[in-house]
């Protein structure tokens, strides 16, 4: 797998430059810049994408007290959740609404989701993720390190491409998300409910 000198130094190529990064606390301007961004440009690929080393499912609790019309019920989204990618309850699937760090459905207790949260370590990483994560890279600190010389535009070209096929090779590594059947279904086939948690 990928480490944090390796990526580094991708993003240097691909800037165009011949320095390098020999650890993450070297203290040249290369060095530097990525380490000032590093953090949150990953995260900011991780929300790109619905990478696999990064989702999560919980199932959550309502929030006690009156939420506003028009819901019902009101549930904290878990605290290290970067992005919710879907609720897989089948009567809130297309009827919930975040606002702040909060889920607003109609449905009640337990409210199952899927999130992605935020996954320091580069051993987990995909290696096409890296890829993409050195882009977005180049494409942040470029023009502090090559100036004028880094064309914007070509960087943030590259980054979506490589996006895309991070995103696409990682979709195919999963099968179909199932959703939990709706109660008519369940009713007509005498299905007993089903837990999303369990899917494998």
């Amino acid at each position: 797998m990928s480490n944090y000198v390796q990526i580094a130094n991708l993003a240097a190529s691909l800037i165009g430059t011949e320095a390098r990064v020999t650890s993450p606390d070297d203290d040249r301007t290369l060095p530097r810049a990525v380490k000032a961004v590093w953090d949150i440009e990953r995260r900011a690929t991780i929300r790109d994408g619905e990478w696999n080393f990064a989702c999560r499912r919980e199932a959550l609790p309502a929030l006690a007290g009156l939420v506003s019309y028009p819901f019902g019920y009101a549930y904290q989204l878990p605290a290290e959740a970067l992005r919710l990618l879907e609720v897989l309850n089948s009567s809130a699937r297309e009827s919930y609404a975040i606002e702040g760090r909060q889920i607003y459905a109609n449905t009640g207790p337990p409210l199952y989701v899927r999130f992605l949260v935020d996954e320091p370590n580069e051993s987990f990483w995909d290696e096409q993720f890296c890829d993409a994560f050195a882009a977005r890279l180049a494409w942040t600190i470029g023009r502090r390190i090559a100036g004028s010389a880094y064309d914007m535009a070509t960087g943030f070209s590259l980054y979506k491409d490589k996006l895309a096929a991070a995103k696409s090779a990682d979709a195919r590594e999963s099968p179909p998300m199932q959703q939990e059947e709706v109660g008519w279904i369940i009713a007509r086939t005498g299905n007993a409910f089903y837990d999303p948690l369990k899917m494998g």
